[in-house]
């Protein structure tokens, strides 16, 4: 299993991703009989941080630790992060027993944990559905981040089974968006949660609208490249790099000089290799956007045309061992597709 899965927490009937998936035997599970069979039952609590002083006495910050309890194959306290007072827990089985009835019509496709358990997900299958012409199945992706840096989640998730790319998309564009903060208030709001679910479960026809709309309009190459543009921004200029061009030498001693040239051309270079980065990205997504022309006729030089070339670009570029899985639906692959869908959908409502 790719090193995002903690350690063999997963399970699924199908991968609902692009590489990343171990067949279960048992279908029809409930949310929370999977979950036990994927072991991510394990609580997460939240305790008190100390600080040491330079005589050795220990005084309460105004953080606290977000703590994950040993498990069989780590058997130690693992702090996943530092929170605020306000930050509450809601634990796996609470979601699950939440899902349980949600899972008779969609059932569980997928479930596990990644890293030292700071995220779990249940992945639903929402069945099939054809968006620009082709043939995807969906998916809903219910996340729970319990490292202090997000909320429980639910995005829309169609994997086109063509070449299996996976569509990552956050239901902003529906009427609604299910985004439980880990508030104090949090366990109320969860009573709210199933009254929410089953309106994001009807909203499924309306977002494949909102995404069958990208293959509806004609886009020039100027507006094709503001959508790669949105996906994969400039590179932003370092600030001790920017510091430095403002300098002179009358501005500094001349040991102060010599140093700010040394960092200068570090800076330089760093800068330079991010904006070569950001220009094979841009060129690699080109490249597939012209393929994906040639290959589809019917939908060449539209927002969804362009979509998908930075979509396939995102899922198959190569990336560090055992993250890439872990980035297509959760970390800088996604934020890019995200931001490109952003700005195709804005170029097919014009």
């Amino acid at each position: 299993m790719p090193a995002s899965i903690f350690g063999d927490r997963f399970l699924g009937r199908e991968p609902a991703w692009h590489r990343l998936g171990t067949v279960m035997d048992t279908t029809n599970l409930t949310a929370t009989e999977a979950m036990k069979i994927a072991d991510i039952a394990f609580p997460v609590i939240k305790v008190p941080t100390l600080a040491e002083m330079p005589n050795g006495a220990l005084i309460e910050t105004k953080q606290w630790a977000i703590v994950r309890e040993p498990t069989s194959d780590d058997p130690e306290y693992r702090i996943l992060s530092t929170v605020g007072s306000e930050w509450t827990a809601i634990q796996t089985w609470e979601l699950a027993q939440m899902l349980d009835p949600v899972t008779a019509q969609y059932p569980v496709e997928t479930v596990g944990a990644l890293g030292h358990g700071e995220k779990i997900f249940f992945t639903l299958d929402a069945g099939e559905g054809v968006i620009a012409g082709e043939d995807h199945h969906l998916y809903y992706l219910v996340t729970d981040h319990r490292d202090g840096m997000g909320a429980l989640q639910i995005a829309f998730t169609p994997v086109r089974i063509v070449c299996q790319n996976t569509l990552t998309v956050g239901l902003n564009t529906a009427k609604v968006h299910v985004s439980l903060h880990h508030n104090k208030s949090i366990k109320a709001d969860t009573q709210w949660y199933m009254n929410i679910f089953h309106n994001m479960l009807k909203s499924r026809d309306s977002v494949i609208n909102t995404m069958n709309q990208l293959s509806l309009v004609t886009i020039d190459e100027r507006q094709a490249e503001q959508v790669l543009h949105s996906a994969y921004p400039n590179a932003s200029m370092p600030r001790r790099l920017k510091l430095a061009s403002d300098i002179t030498p009358d501005d500094v001693d001349k040991n102060v000089w010599m140093q700010l040239l040394n960092d200068k051309a570090f800076y330089a270079k760093e800068y330079d290799k991010a904006r070569e980065r950001v220009q094979v990205l841009r060129n690699a997504a080109w490249e597939r956007y012209e393929v994906f022309n040639d290959s589809f006729p019917k939908v060449a030089g539209t927002p969804w045309a362009i979509w998908q070339a930075i979509v396939e670009t995102e899922d198959y570029r190569k990336g560090k061992v055992g993250q890439s899985d872990k980035a297509i639906l959760y970390g800088n692959r996604a934020e890019a597709k995200a931001r490109s869908f952003t700005k195709a959908l804005e170029l097919a409502t014009l």
